[in-house]
């Protein structure tokens, strides 16, 4: 041994056990650190991909500049794809909708326009046609299409390809028509709008480039719209709601990286006080206090250089098995993500946040125990300082002497109270805050509801009503789930014991009466069902304090109708653009009073996809809305974004519980010799069981009283921040949440006492005592 630093070495072959804990505890942190940056990182590559795929890979529209000035962003170093895209309103072929666009075909490329056959229009007399279209229209790539535009002439175009469906597209029954820039110059120009559509390289100042452009050509604020969603991102949204996202996962990572340090520096913290005497001997042999600092600096590197490799590849580990649990979820609503991709910022998340706990958390214990005198060590007296003497005896009037010493230990060291305590608070705070992206996920993704349709059938105008029979023959087509029916009457004039106002009337069938069971409040669904009465919604009950029994009048064609509130719902799948009051009753009610038996909408959910029988049984006077694919991108976009939040919330749980078990022995191991004294003045096994699990419950209550408050003050910060401002929803504490979190804490915290305290008593008194 050439230097006074190779007893660190040495130490640590003598007491393999007792590093053990400390190097579990950094590896624990890092291994949390890693696996929640890494999925952060993974997460915003997975809804970074799924936006582009939905809405394009452009960032910024620019309106109303000249071609001079479009030429000039064009060659600008910073700009990787710009062209302009044009855009007709209000054409219609064969009595569908006609969306015509025209852009470049880099363009094109960026917004997911992929030609399937044929090739993209280069003169101003081709043109692509959505692949849905040919089949509908009975025509082929080489075919001419005539197309009269709103200015009146008829103008034809050669078909030179097709592209891949568009869900817009279907869910509205529309086609696309996509023309060349020249095409789309060719046509009168009042006849078009165009947009300038901008990428920009994703290493620049996004931002800043705008507004460079904005400065220079004079461009306003309202010429100019951005990609948010993109943006966001990216992390380059000047977006308030965006802001307030950043805000909140810049507050969420801190507190994880302070759990991490509060686990490290507990556990290292035990395990320098534990060796002070140690410390105070190395100082009789000639040490200096510079040394002893040295000493443990260098200790908590070894630890490092142990625990960080292990917490890296843990981390590791579990990030891929999310990776792993995404892709075999349901591969027919969820990308292909990589199985063993590895996430250098989690590595080096991990990495920063373990070394510099290490070397933050090693200072102060190293201070103190160089201030031990050799005297002290000698004597044995290191805690009995001025002002650390003992005054005052444990609490034996509340409880036993037993659970009164466990309670006095946990207290004795106010610095190992705080560390310990906080890292079984900051646990429960991490898991009640990210609970609030369940909630921002539901209300920003809007799960699929279990009502919602595949195929919906409605007429080309209002006035178009559909059979009954229509319903009938759909639902002897085979894979059909569910079908249901709605009838409509609308601007009906209504009024209540005390208000006026429009109503409009909804009829429901047998699954739509089955899913409203879900959402009911107050009343019976079946009263309504029967014919005896009607559904209204919460909102209205509560603002025009509507209960069960109320009347309300319904004037239709000019006589008055009372109908009786029989159930409350908590909401309604449909939207009131002017306030007025939506009311369910069953088909047999809404017969009775409006005289019409035909639906205004059928809807339709299907096993698998069945839209071209479907089209064959309906008229040219309707229109079939086919949101299949809308709705698998839907289910993506929530499935996607589920996996990583409740993989948040695993790891965080996870985690929490490790730290508990292992800061729990920790504590323990730390005072094995003070357990051992007291086996040996006649303790017993029982008498230390209690007197250790007081000492547990201690950190346990104190750091659940802490959490639960903190958490609950950062829970209803954080709600106000993205849902309250964003949904109008009210705050309300999530008291079951905090209920089940502390008591897994507190149980958990009481198994984790068992092994230690089972060790001791197996262990002889000679042995224990001696165990420093």
């Amino acid at each position: 041994m050439k230097s006074y630093l190779g007893l660190v070495s040495e130490y640590a072959k003598a007491h393999k056990n007792k590093n053990r804990l400390t190097v579990i505890c950094i590896a624990i942190s890092v291994m949390l650190v890693t696996a929640i940056f890494g999925m952060a990182d993974m997460s915003l590559k997975s809804q970074k991909e799924e936006t582009i795929r939905r809405y394009g890979n452009w960032h910024a529209i620019f309106t109303d500049i000249s071609d001079s000035t479009a030429e000039e962003i064009s060659s600008r170093d910073d700009v990787n794809v710009s062209s302009w895209l044009g855009l007709i309103d209000e054409t219609t072929y064969h009595g569908k909708e006609l969306v015509v666009q025209s852009s470049s075909k880099e363009l094109a490329e960026q917004m997911n326009m992929v030609v399937t056959e044929g090739h993209y229009p280069v003169a101003a007399q081709e043109a692509l046609l959505d692949k849905q279209g040919l089949e509908q229209f009975g025509l082929s790539i080489g075919d001419t299409i005539e197309i009269t535009f709103p200015d009146g002439p008829v103008r034809q175009y050669t078909i030179t390809g097709t592209f891949g469906d568009y869900s817009i597209l279907k869910g509205s029954d529309a086609h696309g028509l996509q023309l060349s820039t020249e095409g789309m110059r060719a046509l009168p120009a009042d006849l078009y709008k165009e947009y300038y559509y901008v990428q920009f390289d994703d290493r620049v100042n996004i931002n800043g480039a705008i507004a460079d452009i904005k400065a220079k050509y004079s461009i306003s604020d309202e010429q100019v719209s951005t990609n948010t969603m993109l943006l966001g991102l990216m992390g380059q949204s000047n977006d308030t709601t965006m802001q307030e996202i950043y805000l909140t996962a810049g507050i969420l990572f801190i507190l994880v990286a302070m759990a991490g340090t509060f686990m490290i520096a507990s556990s290292f913290n035990m395990s320098i006080l534990e060796r002070t005497q140690f410390f105070g001997l190395l100082r009789c042999l000639g040490a200096t206090k510079k040394q002893v600092k040295r000493y443990i600096q260098l200790e908590g590197l070894q630890y490092c250089a142990k625990a960080i490799p292990v917490g890296l590849l843990s981390g590791c580990v579990i990030l891929w098995a999310a990776m792993f649990v995404l892709n075999k979820l349901n591969s027919q609503y969820l990308p292909a993500m990589p199985t063993f991709q590895i996430s250098w910022l989690g590595i080096a998340a991990g990495t920063i946040l373990g070394v510099l706990v290490v070397m933050i958390a090693s200072n102060s214990p190293a201070k103190r125990a160089a201030r031990v005198s050799p005297q002290a060590a000698i004597t044995g007296n290191i805690n009995q300082t001025n002002n650390q003497a003992v005054n005052k005896a444990s609490n034996t009037k509340l409880f036993h002497v037993d659970t009164a010493m466990g309670i006095r230990h946990a207290f004795s060291n106010k610095k190992s109270m705080v560390l310990i305590a906080g890292s079984f608070a900051l646990s429960i705070v991490l898991f009640l805050c990210f609970t609030i992206l369940i909630t921002f996920m539901n209300h920003a993704l809007n799960p699929l509801k279990p009502y919602a349709p595949d195929l919906s059938i409605e007429g080309t105008q209002d006035t178009v009503l559909l059979d009954r029979s229509l319903k009938q023959e759909i639902n002897a087509l085979p894979h059909i789930e569910n079908i249901y029916g709605r009838m409509f009457c609308t601007d009906i004039p209504a009024n209540d014991k005390q208000d006026t106002n429009m109503a409009t009337l909804v009829s429901y069938d047998e699954p739509q009466f089955a899913w409203a069971k879900d959402s009911l409040i107050f009343g019976s669904i079946d009263n309504v069902q029967n014919g005896s009465g009607v559904l209204v919604d919460y909102g209205y009950s509560q603002e025009f304090n509507w209960q069960i029994g109320d009347m309300i009048t319904l004037n239709i064609d000019g006589k008055p109708h009372e109908v009786q509130v029989a159930g409350i719902l908590s909401d309604v799948p449909f939207d009131s653009s002017n306030g007025e009051w939506i009311i369910i009753c069953s088909e047999n009610t809404f017969t009775a009073l409006t005289g019409i038996d035909s639906y205004k909408v059928i809807d339709i959910q299907v096993r698998q996809d069945i839209s071209e029988q479907v089209r064959s049984l309906i008229t040219p006077e309707m229109k079939l809305l086919d949101l299949q694919q809308q709705n698998n991108e839907v289910r993506t976009g929530y499935f996607a974004m589920a996996v990583f939040v409740y993989g948040f919330l695993m790891v965080i749980a996870l985690v929490a519980l490790i730290n508990i078990i292992n800061t729990v022995n920790a504590s323990v191991s730390s005072r094995i010799n003070n357990y051992g004294m007291m086996r040996a003045v006649g303790m017993s096994g029982k008498q230390l069981k209690k007197m250790v699990a007081a000492e547990a419950a201690a950190y346990a209550i104190s750091g659940s009283l802490a959490g639960g408050i903190l958490g609950l003050i950062l829970h209803r910060f954080f709600f106000g921040m993205l849902i309250t401002s964003n949904w109008g929803e009210l705050w309300q504490p999530p008291l079951a949440v905090l209920v089940v979190t502390v008591s897994v804490a507190v149980l958990t915290t009481f198994i984790a006492v068992i092994s230690p305290t089972r060790k001791i008593e197996k262990m002889s008194i000679f042995n224990v005592v001696n165990a420093g």
